[in-house]
């Protein structure tokens, strides 16, 4: 009896652990999201980003090599964004999947505002990210852009 018991709180344990992990990675998109839209390149590059982050989608791809490299990419980013009129991007839900203890797939639905609150189209845009746990917190290293009709799966 003592056995099934053990066994049991150390599978409860080990699911609320998981849970934790794939909150605290679900926060880190929140948190880069909020600073996205605050426009907050420095803190993006030292407590969203870690370097180099591959980024992908159809058939082209790019690396932010470094942390100077990535703010020259928000920046550039942005002045595209804003020539389309954009004044905030809004999450509207995440999928959620940790492959590992240090890798978390977080595939995000999300749309890009005009200053009328409008969508730019395509109203609604998805995006794979990955995240690595570094120090026991979540970074992203890539994200990868993708139809929005099929999201990735989290495996068998």
């Amino acid at each position: 009896m003592r056995h099934l018991i053990f066994s049991i709180l150390t599978t409860l344990a080990a699911s609320i652990a998981i849970a934790d992990d794939a909150d605290d990675a679900g926060a880190k998109l929140y948190e880069y999201f909020d600073a996205f839209n605050e426009k907050a390149i420095s803190r993006i590059v030292s407590d969203v980003y870690s370097t180099p982050v591959h980024i992908g989608g159809g058939a082209s791809h790019s690396v932010m090599a470094d942390p100077d490299g990535a703010a020259e990419s928000l920046e550039s980013l942005y002045e595209q964004l804003e020539g389309q009129g954009w004044a905030e991007s809004r999450i509207s839900d995440l999928k959620i999947c940790l492959a590992s203890d240090t890798l978390a797939l977080v595939d995000t639905r999300y749309s890009r505002l005009n200053q009328d609150g409008e969508p730019i189209p395509p109203a609604i845009r998805t995006t794979l990210y990955v995240l690595q746990k570094i120090d026991d917190e979540w970074r992203i290293v890539s994200f990868y852009g993708h139809d929005n009709d099929v999201r990735p799966g989290c495996g068998a």
